[in-house]
């Protein structure tokens, strides 16, 4: 993997300083056409008001974008599409509490020739606050429906940039032929994080700390002169007007938080203490280390948004004759790895209610790592409540989302069974009263192949061997092979490379009518980079797309199956 390496390598370090502009590939391919009503009544399920409140063989109505009703024995309006939801679960519409969700990296201002680095423009130096995300919404972006399909209806997007990126915006989760169909509520934010301007003032984190509190302190000097001006104009001198500082004028009068991207406990210390200094509404997003940042939470009254992005599991060195030190090394790579998936559990032991930032994390994993959290203390509840009525009330959306109640927003969640159930699956999603169907896939046949350890499907004879794959990057054309085996009733995979790096996992594969995907982890400069690959098998023929969700960075792989297979 050594062209792919190279290049995620470069994109982890150059992304954020050139914000190259990458093309996604479209989520679903719209008709065109409107729906023949957009009245549905969802009978006989299991309705998941709120976490805690479920009712039994119960209807939920959906009318003109709203719910109308819900409830047992309600007349199904005549004009309905009536769907029976025998067996099946509804939930709230999940909402995204920090994201990129939508929207495309813009290119990045060019160095300027004669740069004055100690006060470089402001544009270079991503000083942006007055631009909005909704400038950089893509209508195809892939993340889009990669989240809707799991159940995301609202998602609070940020812009992508460098130190004051822009507004950020509560967007609905839809197909839309123009951005503002999307829009719930726009500028609910000021995004901001610790990312500098390369080669420039201010490139690092305390450069970046002294530059906000000039830019607040600034905002709030021409804010008090403009509303002086305002009152009484005569011997006032008039305002010149300055948009950068404008954009900080809600968040001087506390109309708008300031949401800090914010990885690690040591970035949300300094957010913290930019806000005990300067007095406005903080909210954490995108964070990953909270275990010691309870009390200053609490303290600070933050709002906390917290990174599903999880670990992988640390793996033990194989070696019969380990070294003291490096038993000690892989206690504490465990121990790092229990805190960070039990420090859920202990912010809502501690009071502290949270939602969910997907920042980083693929759509195909999002359940995945909820179950992995519940699995260590977070209770079902909890889950879903971080997921609807938590992430509604930290974003100040209660009355419309977050609980399935008539006035609400038609944003609803259908699946086969309880959501975090293994084998449960979304078979419908509904953001704005309009209906999104999925394929349900028929895992009967993988389980009682999990059963009997051995292979009965007539699809496994078409995958298990050897393929020859190939794709291309900037860096080069990468080959090898990816090599399928059935293994104790579960399909195992791994991937070789032609150019002598080491052999590569491939994790969570799934073969069913045709449809391959699975995902593999590359080693960019010591940051594990997920790869979510998924197409077609075709005969020998193997068409896929491979999607980088840190960069939303995509390229097609194809496949030849070996005639010597292994």
């Amino acid at each position: 993997m050594k062209f792919l390496r190279k290049l995620l390598f470069r994109l982890l370090f150059i992304l954020p300083l050139v914000g190259l502009s990458l093309n996604a590939f479209a989520q679903s391919d719209p008709t065109g056409e409107s729906p023949a009503t957009r009245t549905y009544a969802i009978t006989n399920a299991t309705i998941v008001q709120a976490p805690g409140t479920v009712m039994e063989q119960a209807t939920l109505i959906i009318k003109n974008g709203l719910i109308s009703e819900v409830g047992k024995n309600l007349k199904v309006p005549e004009y309905a599409e009536e769907i029976d939801g025998t067996d099946m679960y509804v939930y709230p519409g999940f909402i995204d509490g920090m994201s990129y969700t939508g929207a495309k990296r813009p290119k990045a201002m060019e160095r300027p020739n004669n740069l004055f680095t100690p006060d470089p423009p402001n544009d270079y130096a991503g000083i942006t606050p007055q631009h909005k995300v909704v400038e950089q919404v893509q209508l195809d972006e892939s993340s889009i429906e990669g989240l809707r399909k799991v159940g995301f209806t609202i998602s609070h997007t940020v812009p992508y940039g460098r130190m004051l990126p822009g507004s950020g915006a509560l967007l609905l989760l839809r197909d839309a032929t123009h951005p503002d169909e999307m829009i719930l509520s726009e500028d609910v934010s000021m995004y901001t994080q610790f990312v500098g301007a390369p080669g420039a003032y201010p490139g690092n984190t305390l450069g970046i700390m002294a530059k906000w509190r000039n830019l607040f302190k600034n905002a709030a000097n021409s804010k008090n002169h403009a509303e002086l001006h305002a009152k009484n104009p005569r011997g006032v001198e008039r305002p010149h007007r300055d948009r950068v500082l404008e954009a900080f004028f809600p968040v001087v009068a506390k109309e708008q938080p300031v949401f800090y991207n914010s990885t690690n406990a040591l970035e949300a210390r300094r957010a913290m203490r930019l806000q005990n200094e300067l007095n406005f509404e903080l909210a954490l997003g995108n964070l990953k280390q909270a275990w010691d940042l309870t009390d200053a939470i609490k303290q600070h009254n933050a709002k906390v948004f917290m990174s599903i992005n999880l670990p992988k599991e640390p793996k033990n060195s194989k070696e019969e004759d380990k070294s003291d030190e490096v038993k000690t090394l892989e206690e504490r790579r465990m121990e790092f790895y229990k805190q960070y998936l039990s420090q859920y559990a202990s912010l809502k032991e501690q009071g502290i209610k949270f939602g969910v930032s997907t920042m980083g994390t693929s759509g195909s994993k999002v359940k995945t790592n909820m179950m992995t959290i519940i699995e260590n203390g977070l209770s079902e509840d909890d889950a879903l409540a971080a997921l609807t009525t938590d992430a509604a009330e930290l974003l100040g959306i209660s009355e419309i989302a977050g609980t399935l109640e008539s006035g609400k927003l038609g944003n609803a969640i259908v699946t086969t069974g309880p959501y975090f159930d293994k084998d449960s699956q979304v078979k419908m999603v509904f953001v704005d009263g309009d209906k999104y169907e999925y394929e349900v896939k028929d895992k009967s046949k993988k389980k009682a192949t999990a059963d009997t350890g051995e292979s009965n499907t007539e699809g496994d004879a078409i995958l298990l061997g050897s393929w020859s794959y190939s794709f291309t990057t900037p860096e080069g054309e990468q080959t090898g092979k990816m090599i399928f085996k059935r293994e104790n009733g579960e399909l195992t995979g791994v991937m070789t490379s032609d150019d002598g790096t080491p052999d590569v996992d491939m994790s969570n594969i799934s073969f069913l009518n045709n449809e391959l995907s699975f995902d593999f982890t590359v080693d960019a400069g010591g940051q594990s980079i997920e790869i979510v690959v998924t197409g077609t098998v075709n005969g020998k023929e193997y068409e896929a797309d491979a999607s980088v969700a840190a960069f939303n960075f995509n390229f097609p792989i194809t496949a030849t199956k070996d005639d010597d297979e292994r």
